[in-house]
C-alpha cells in the first residue's frame, strides 16, 4: 500500500451495501410487473415470491436449456439443475462434461451463456427458474387438458434464450423508468445498511496522503441519494454536496468496463446543485458564451490546486470535489496525478466490470468485495473445529489407496488372472464403499455452506469457477470496503506461498 498514490471505491455492493429482504425483493417485484404489462406474461407470477437466499454468486446460467450450472476451475460442470429441479449425473455429465468440442461447450461463453457474478443477478436468476418452472408445468397441463390462456400458451412456446433476455430487458427497464431508483429515493433506510466505519476509513486514506476518488456507473442524482445516506443518513430533502468533500475526484456514470478502454469518451461536469450537465474541454471547465473568461479561469484554477493538493480546500476557500459524469480512465489519471496504474488501488464488487478490466488494460491493483466471505469463514470456522477437512482427508486417501489397488487387479486380471474372485469381490465392495463414504462427507460439508449449491469458493475438491476468476484477477479479497481501516494505509499485503500437488503432504 505504501506504494499506492490513489484508491477508488464503485459505490453499489461495494460502499453501498443493499438490503437484500428489501431491496432485491423490490427489483424482483418491479421485474415481474414489467414481465406482465410490457411483455405479456401471465399475471400469476405478480404472486410470485422471492427467496433471497437460495441463489449465490459464481453460477453460470445455460439460457438456451434453462439450466443453472455450478463449476470447477476447469470448467467440469459439478452441480446443475433444470429451474429448481437437480439434474441426474448422467444427464450433467453427457450434456456439459462429455464432449469432444474444443475447450468444453462453447467454454460457457458467448450469447448461450450468462455468468451469476455480481449480487444484482441473483434476482433475475431466481425468476428465470421460476420462469422455466412455469413454462414447463404449462405444457404438461395444456398437453393433458388444454384451456390455457393467451398470456400461458405465448410462454409455452417461447424459447428458454428469449425469456432470460426479456427478465434482462425488464430489469433493464426498471433501472430506466426511474421506479427503483424512486423508492430507494423515498427511504433508502430501508434498502441501503449504514456503516459508522464508512468515514472513518474514507478520512484515514486521506490523512496518509492517498487521493481517494469514487468511480460508479450510477448516474450523480442517484449516488447523492445513496452517499447522503452513507456520510449523514440523510434523505429527501437534506441532501447535500458535502460528502463529496471526502473525494478528490467522483466519476459518475462511468459505464463500466468500457471506462477502461475507451480513450475517446465524453467528459461532462456535474453541476451538483441542479444535477445538470456542463460541457468541459476533456475535462477542464468550458467558459460559456458571455460568460467570465477571468471568472472561469480563476474558479478552474481553485478547482485544479485544491484537487492536486488533495485537500478539498484552497487558500481557506472550502472546496468540493469536482464531480463528473462519463470520460473515460485517460481523464481520472489526469484528475489523480497518477501516472502509472500500479499507483491505483480500486475496490469494487464485480469481477469482469471493476476487477477483470482494471486489471487487464490498466493494471490497476485490485480488491473485489465479497460480502458472502464472512459466511463463509464461519461455516470454515465451524468445519475446523469438528475436524472435518481431516475426516475428508482421512476418506480421501483410504478412498484413493482401494481404487489404485482395484485399478491394479483388474489391470492383471485382464492379462493374468493372480486374484480370486472372493478377494476381488471383497476389494471391490471396499473401494464402493470408501468411494460412497467420501462423497457423502463432502455433501454434508458443502450443505454446512449453503444446502443447494454448497461452498461458494469449491465445486467438490476443486477451486469454483468463481474462486478461480477472483484468484486470478483480486489482488485482494475482503468481505466489506471498510476491513481496509483495521490495517496501516501503508500495509504491505503478501499472498500465500504457492504449491504445487507434489509439495503437498495433506493433499486431500
Amino acid at each position: 500500500m505504501q506504494h499506492i498514490t490513489a484508491v477508488g471505491f464503485d459505490m453499489d455492493y461495494t460502499l453501498a451495501i443493499y438490503k437484500p429482504e428489501t431491496f432485491e425483493v423490490l427489483a424482483y417485484t418491479l421485474t415481474c410487473e414489467k414481465l406482465v404489462n410490457v411483455y405479456g406474461y401471465p399475471r400469476e407470477i405478480l404472486e410470485y415470491r422471492y427467496d433471497h437466499e437460495y441463489m449465490v454468486r459464481g453460477l453460470v446460467v445455460d439460457k438456451k436449456r434453462g439450466n443453472i450450472l455450478k463449476m470447477d476451475r476447469h470448467k467440469y460442470v459439478k452441480v446443475a439443475r433444470h429451474g429448481f429441479r437437480p439434474m441426474d449425473a448422467e444427464t450433467r455429465i453427457k450434456t456439459y462434461n462429455a464432449t469432444t468440442s474444443p475447450g468444453g461447450v462453447d467454454r460457457f461463453d458467448g450469447a448461450n451463456y450468462a455468468n451469476v457474478d455480481t449480487l444484482f443477478s441473483l434476482g433475475e436468476t431466481y425468476l428465470f427458474c421460476q420462469l422455466v418452472e412455469l413454462k414447463e408445468r404449462l405444457i404438461e397441463r395444456g398437453a393433458e387438458a388444454g384451456g390455457l390462456t393467451e398470456a400461458e400458451t405465448a410462454l409455452t412456446t417461447k424459447p428458454f434464450i428469449d425469456v432470460y433476455s426479456e427478465i434482462r430487458a425488464s430489469v433493464d427497464l426498471c433501472h430506466r423508468d426511474g421506479s427503483l431508483k424512486a423508492a430507494v429515493a423515498d427511504d433508502p433506510e430501508k434498502y441501503i445498511h449504514r456503516d459508522d466505519a464508512l468515514v472513518p476509513m474514507l478520512e484515514a486514506l486521506r490523512s496518509a496522503g492517498k487521493k481517494v476518488f469514487l468511480l460508479t456507473n450510477s448516474l450523480w442524482d442517484f449516488t447523492n441519494v445513496v452517499m447522503n445516506h452513507l456520510v449523514h443518513g440523510a434523505s429527501g430533502e437534506d441532501k447535500t454536496a458535502e460528502w463529496t468533500e471526502l473525494f478528490d475526484a467522483v466519476v459518475t456514470g462511468s459505464c463500466k468496463p468500457g471506462f477502461f478502454e475507451n480513450e475517446r469518451a465524453a467528459i461532462f461536469e456535474v453541476d451538483v446543485q441542479t444535477s445538470a450537465l456542463k460541457n468541459t474541454d476533456d475535462g477542464a471547465p468550458m467558459t460559456p458564451i458571455g460568460a467570465s473568461a477571468a471568472a472561469s479561469q480563476a474558479d478552474a484554477f481553485l478547482a485544479t490546486a485544491g484537487a492536486r493538493a488533495g485537500t478539498g480546500k484552497n487558500d481557506g476557500v472550502a472546496m468540493h470535489a469536482k464531480a463528473y459524469q462519463g470520460g473515460s480512465y485517460r481523464h481520472l489519471h489526469s484528475m489523480l496525478g497518477v501516472s502509472s496504474g500500479a499507483q491505483v488501488l480500486y475496490v469494487g464488487d464485480h469481477i469482469y466490470g471493476d476487477i477483470l478490466r482494471s486489471k487487464k488494460t490498466l493494471g490497476w491493483r485490485t480488491m473485489l468485495v465479497v460480502p458472502e466471505l464472512a459466511h463463509e469463514m464461519e461455516c470454515l470456522e465451524r468445519a475446523v473445529e469438528e475436524d472435518t477437512p481431516g475426516k475428508l482427508r482421512d476418506l480421501r486417501r483410504r478412498r484413493t489407496a482401494l481404487e489404485d489397488a482395484l485399478q491394479l487387479a483388474e489391470f492383471q486380471m485382464s492379462v493374468e488372472k493372480t486374484m480370486d474372485d472372493d478377494a476381488y469381490d471383497a476389494l471391490v465392495k471396499d473401494a464402493t464403499e470408501a468411494r460412497l463414504a467420501h462423497r457423502e462427507e463432502l455433501r454434508r460439508m458443502h450443505a454446512e455452506f449453503h444446502p443447494i449449491w454448497g461452498q461458494m469458493m469449491k465445486a467438490g475438491n476443486q477451486n469454483s469457477r468463481f474462486a478461480h476468476q477472483l484468484e486470478r484477477y483480486a489482488c485482494l479479497y475482503t468481505s466489506h470496503a471498510r476491513n481496509l481501516l483495521a490495517y496501516s494505509p501503508a500495509k504491505s499485503y503478501r499472498g500465500l506461498s504457492d504449491a504445487m500437488p507434489h509439495d503437498m503432504d495433506e493433499n486431500v
